[in-house]
C-alpha cells in the first residue's frame, strides 16, 4: 500500500448518510496540534496541552485570512473532541476524535480542514494496520476486528470477540512455545556434539507431538465453520413451477418478499435476501420455476435459475406434495444430482398423492421434509435440517474457539503437515537435521498465523478488506 507510517491519518469512522452523530479519527504526531487549529475549546484550553483519556467541549472553527491579512474565523460546527494519548490508544499513537454532528456535510467538512491543516486520509483499514505494526494486536487479533464488525449473527460475533480479546493468540503462542522447547536440545546437540546435552526422548517427543498435531486438526475444522459463519452459506430454492419456492421464501424470511400467486411462472428472475437461520447467516435465493415454454423471458429465466443452482452450497429441491411426481421433477434432479440436497416435501396440508421414492434413490443420504408454506407448518424442522447439513450439534458452543479464514486455515494445514512429517521422522529414526527442520517450519507456519514474517502482499490484502476509518 506504499504508505508512509510516520504522517497524521484522518477519516471519516462512521457510515455515510445522515445519522445523529459523525465522528472524524486522528492519529499520529500531529493529531492534537491539528486539533489545536480547528478547534475552540469553551474553556480556552489547548487540546495538544489536553491530557489523554479527556473529552472536550466547543467548536470546529475555519481560520481564513483575508487581503488585509486579517484572520476571519467561520464556526463550521459545534463538536465533543476526545483526547487520547499514545501509547494508550488503538494505533498506540496519539488519537483524537471529533465527534459532529451526523450527515454527509458536517463530517465531509471537517475532514476536509483536518487534511488542510496537516493530516492525509487514511487508507483502508490502515489505524488497525498501525494498530498491528505497532505491536498493540497480532494479525489474529486484527483479522477479528474486521470479523466484529462483517459479523452477520450473534453466533459470528461471539468467536470474533473471543478472538480479539486474543485467545487464540495465546493458544498459539503456547504452542509455539511448546515446539521451540522441543528443537533447542535438538539444536543444541548438532552444534556441539562433543558435549552431553540431553534431549527428550523420541518416544516422549513423538507423543507430545501428536498432541500439537491433534490440536491442530481440531482447529482446522474449526476453521470452515468459522468461515461459514463469517461468510455466510447460500441456499438457493429449486424446483417445477408453481411447487411453493416463493411461499417458503416468505415463511423463512418472515414477510412477504416474493410475490405469491395462483399462476404457474410468477417469479421470473431470482430474488435474495440474507437471513438468520440457527444463528448461520444466510444468503437464500428464491427461483423461477423450472420447466418448458417457448417464451424467451420464461427461458432466460430457467437458465439464470440452473445458474445459481451450480453456486449454492444447499439446494431445497421443492416438490409438491399433491400431485405425483413428474418428468420436469425427474430431470431437475438429475442436474441437481452432485449437489448437497434438502428435499423439501410441501403443500402437505393437501391430499398427499407423492411418492418420492425415485427422486430419494437419486439423492442418497439427502434429509426429507414435509412442510406447508400456506400454513407455516414444517418450517422450524426445515429450518433443523438445513443446520444439520453444515453444523452437527450447536453451532458454536459457549467455549469453542474457531478460525475464520482461508489465510489462516492454510497456515494451520501447513503446520499441521510439518509436525506430522517430525512424527514419522522419529519414527524411522531419521536425521536429527531433518526433524529440526520440520520442527523449525512449523514454527514459521505459526509465525506466519499471528502475523510474524508474514508476506507483504497478503498483509495489504488483509487491510485493504476493512473500511476506510478503521
Amino acid at each position: 500500500m506504499q504508505i508512509n507510517s510516520n504522517d497524521t491519518i484522518a477519516a471519516v469512522s462512521t457510515p455515510p448518510g445522515i445519522g445523529g452523530i459523525g465522528i472524524i479519527r486522528l492519529s499520529g504526531k500531529k493529531a492534537l496540534k491539528i486539533g489545536d487549529k480547528i478547534f475552540r475549546s469553551k474553556s480556552g484550553r489547548k487540546i495538544s496541552k489536553a491530557p489523554g483519556f479527556t473529552v472536550h467541549y466547543g467548536h470546529i472553527v475555519e481560520n481564513k485570512t483575508n487581503k488585509s491579512k486579517n484572520v476571519k474565523t467561520k464556526v463550521i460546527d459545534e463538536a465533543l473532541l476526545t483526547v487520547m494519548r499514545a501509547p494508550r490508544t488503538y494505533t498506540k499513537e496519539d488519537v483524537l476524535e471529533i465527534n459532529c454532528h451526523g450527515g454527509i456535510v458536517p463530517s465531509k467538512k471537517i475532514l476536509e480542514l483536518v487534511i488542510d491543516n496537516g493530516a492525509r486520509l487514511a487508507a483502508p483499514g490502515e489505524f488497525t494496520q498501525r494498530a498491528f505494526l505497532n505491536g498493540r494486536i497480532d494479525m489474529l487479533q486484527a483479522e477479528a476486528a474486521l470479523n466484529i464488525i462483517n459479523a452477520k449473527t450473534e453466533a459470528a460475533l461471539k468467536p470474533a470477540v473471543y478472538q480479539l480479546e486474543g485467545r487464540l493468540s495465546f493458544i498459539i503462542n503456547k504452542m509455539r512455545d511448546k515446539l521451540i522447547k522441543f528443537i533447542a536440545p535438538l539444536e543444541a546437540a548438532i552444534d556441539f556434539p562433543d558435549e552431553s546435552i540431553n534431549s527428550m526422548p523420541g518416544s516422549k517427543l513423538s507423543a507430545a507431538l501428536r498432541k500439537i498435531a491433534s490440536d491442530l486438526k481440531r482447529f482446522i475444522d474449526s476453521a470452515d465453520k468459522g468461515i461459514m459463519l463469517q461468510n455466510g452459506i447460500s441456499i438457493v430454492l429449486a424446483g417445477a413451477a408453481n411447487v411453493g419456492k416463493s411461499s417458503i421464501m416468505n415463511a423463512l424470511v418472515e414477510y412477504e418478499r416474493v410475490i405469491v400467486t395462483n399462476i404457474s411462472g410468477t417469479t421470473r428472475d431470482v430474488v435474495q435476501e440474507l437471513i438468520s437461520i440457527n444463528g448461520m447467516p444466510v444468503r437464500i435465493a428464491d427461483t423461477a420455476g423450472i420447466m418448458d415454454s417457448s417464451c424467451v423471458i420464461t427461458r432466460e429465466s430457467v437458465t439464470r435459475s440452473l445458474a445459481f443452482f451450480e453456486k449454492a452450497d444447499l439446494v431445497l429441491f421443492v416438490l409438491n406434495a399433491a400431485r405425483k411426481i413428474n418428468k420436469t421433477d425427474m430431470d431437475l434432479a438429475k442436474k441437481l444430482k452432485n449437489k448437497k440436497v434438502v428435499i423439501v416435501i410441501n403443500k402437505s396440508d393437501l391430499k398427499n398423492r407423492i411418492d418420492v421414492s425415485g427422486i430419494a434413490k437419486m439423492f442418497p443420504g439427502a434429509p426429507k421434509v414435509k412442510i406447508s408454506a400456506l400454513r407455516k407448518q414444517g418450517i422450524l424442522s426445515l429450518e433443523k435440517k438445513i443446520t444439520e447439513q453444515f453444523f452437527k450439534g450447536a453451532i458454536v458452543p459457549s467455549d469453542e474457539l474457531i478460525f475464520s479464514n482461508l489465510r489462516q486455515k492454510k497456515s494451520l494445514e501447513e503446520c499441521y503437515g510439518f509436525v506430522n512429517n517430525a512424527i514419522l521422522l522419529i519414527a524411522d529414526k531419521g536425521f536429527e537435521e531433518c526433524l529440526v527442520f520440520e520442527i523449525r517450519q512449523a514454527l514459521n507456519s505459526l509465525a506466519e498465523l499471528v502475523g510474524e514474517n508474514i508476506n507483504e502482499d497478503i498483509l495489504d490484502n488483509i487491510f485493504n478488506r476493512f473500511c476506510i476509518g478503521k
